[in-house]
């Protein structure tokens, strides 16, 4: 999982993907320690997974770019309409991966 940089998001999140996930989340947010384990499972589980995280607090206008209500969020390409889709629940590894499994 690659950390971005908050004074560089802008151009970071202009060079995303299709492939590229993004998770949002705030460091004292329990909720988000606990997907960052899960998504760090999934992405031992599929290497091929690139995973960008974005600490909220660093860059507050990534908010409201990509629309995110709530963290943890996980930013995903939707490959039907070629805009980003956010994934707000993590119930489980299995779950994740499912959500995540490139189509």
């Amino acid at each position: 999982m690659m950390e971005w940089e908050g004074g560089d998001w802008e151009r970071l999140l202009a060079e995303l993907t299709d492939g590229d996930l993004l998770y949002v989340y705030t460091p004292l947010c329990g909720t988000c320690a606990l997907a960052r384990r899960m998504l760090e499972i999934a992405e031992a589980m599929m290497p091929e997974l690139r995973i960008r995280a974005a600490n909220l607090n660093a860059m507050p206008g990534l908010a409201q770019r990509l629309r995110i209500e709530s963290v943890p969020c996980l930013s995903l390409p939707d490959g039907e309409s070629g805009e980003r889709r956010s994934l707000y629940r993590f119930g489980s590894v299995v779950e994740l991966t499912e959500a995540i499994r490139p189509s």
